[in-house]
């Protein structure tokens, strides 16, 4: 049985599946999954090296946070940027650098982390 949960577990399943990631708790004391020169591999911004940050809660994986968090230099997208009920840009807790974008990850039963970066992937195609 597996007795690992929360940031630990996601941060686990990041290292197999090849990322460089560490862990950062936001100003809302919420644990984030920062995966470092993250590269867009498709969409508008394919190419683009950016950090990543996943929120994840203490009993991942049967909950992931709903949004992604994105430093970037320069922004790819701005507070400007928002069109509403499709996506929310906002101030992230992870600092003025960062961006907050509103969409809805959801968790699987298995394959949890890979499922959520081809997830993010999709974000990135849609954008």
């Amino acid at each position: 049985m597996n007795d690992i949960y929360g940031i630990d577990k996601f941060l686990i399943d990041l290292s197999i599946l090849g990322y460089s990631h560490e862990k950062l708790t936001g100003t809302d004391n919420q644990n984030y999954a920062v995966i470092r020169n993250f590269d867009i591999p498709v969409g508008r911004f394919q190419g683009r090296i950016i950090d990543l940050g996943i929120p994840v809660p203490n009993d991942y994986p049967r909950l992931i946070g709903t949004s992604i968090h994105i430093r970037s230099v320069p922004q790819l997208l701005e507070y400007t940027d928002t069109i509403p009920n499709v996506r929310n840009i906002i101030t992230s807790a992870l600092g003025s650098e960062w961006r907050y974008w509103s969409f809805r990850l959801e968790v699987t039963p298995e394959n949890t982390t890979l499922n959520v970066i081809h997830q993010i992937h999709g974000i990135f195609q849609r954008i």
